[in-house]
């Protein structure tokens, strides 16, 4: 899990700007989902998706997914992102929402425990980097259920579900940091951690009847010298903000300094100035069938 207010801070998060912030809340989203846009192509594209279908992206966020789901599924096909908060909807048309035609790609209002669309509208749903955020899980689950036509799919994404590597050479740092983020995130998963809902989505699944569920896990790995996309997700979302003031009371003050020497982007220690860095990011896949 680590770094796991990466993806929204909060499923109900909007667009508002958070303390210590300049920046809109979902600019973090839009970082992480550049850093993956090579491995999602290709995550997309092994899912297969039927050309023509039509699909529902529950939790959106700026629309980067919904734009490649979009794009795979081809002219033919429609897909819908919804997002519970104005503000990321319109994020999300201000970043994507003329790249395709409307009647391909839309987006609007809407939660995933209260999804506004009649039965069986969908032949697919992709829930990315979401599902952890919703403590009603299984209404979730069932909301997704009842708007998917049998034989059809549904795809829960979640990144970190295994722990990333970006400290490379100081794995008991690392770990002490991982540790914090999990403390960090037990009152918002509703006394359990985001990596623990994370590890459970299988178990989820199950849980409201889905036994047919294929997982796959896909490993991210970057090496010096890092592209702008790259460099920007590790130093601006996990070092600066995931890292940041939010973990300095959770972590000792040895560990502080340490994280801050090779963390802060004005430290001469950076560990993203090594010409030997590398990191190593999971994404797992888990896609269900429904019963035709």
């Amino acid at each position: 899990m680590p770094h796991s207010h990466e993806h929204r801070g909060s499923h109900h998060l909007g667009g508002t700007k958070q303390s210590g912030e300049a920046e809109p809340s979902w600019k973090s989203l839009e970082r992480m989902n550049r850093f993956q846009e090579p491995e999602a192509r290709r995550i997309i594209e092994d899912l297969g998706l039927p050309p023509g279908s039509r699909g529902l992206d529950v939790g959106c966020g700026v629309g980067l997914y919904g734009l490649w789901l979009a794009e795979a599924v081809g002219n033919g096909g429609h897909v819908v992102g919804i997002e519970p908060e104005e503000e990321r909807v319109e994020a999300a048309r201000s970043l994507v929402g003329g790249r395709l035609d409307s009647k391909r790609l839309a987006f609007r209002e809407g939660d995933g425990t209260s999804i506004p669309e009649p039965a069986r509208s969908f032949e697919w749903i992709w829930c990315g980097d979401v599902l952890h955020h919703i403590v009603e899980t299984e209404q979730a689950l069932k909301e997704f259920l009842r708007v998917v036509r049998p034989g059809g799919r549904i795809i829960i994404k979640e990144s970190q579900v295994l722990s990333a590597l970006f400290l490379p050479g100081h794995p008991e740092l690392e770990r002490r940091i991982q540790l914090a983020e999990i403390r960090r995130t037990l009152e918002e998963g509703g006394g359990r951690s985001f990596q623990e809902r994370r590890q459970t989505t299988l178990a989820s699944l199950r849980a409201v009847g889905l036994a047919d569920v294929a997982v796959r896990t896909y490993l991210l790995e970057r090496r010096a010298p890092l592209g702008a996309a790259d460099h920007d997700y590790i130093q601006s979302t996990v070092f600066t903000r995931n890292w940041g003031e939010r973990l300095r009371e959770l972590l000792t003050p040895e560990d502080w300094k340490q994280r801050s020497t090779l963390c802060d982007a004005g430290s001469p220690e950076n560990i993203l100035k090594s010409p030997d860095y590398f990191c190593v990011y999971p994404i797992t896949v888990f896609a269900a069938r429904i019963p035709a």
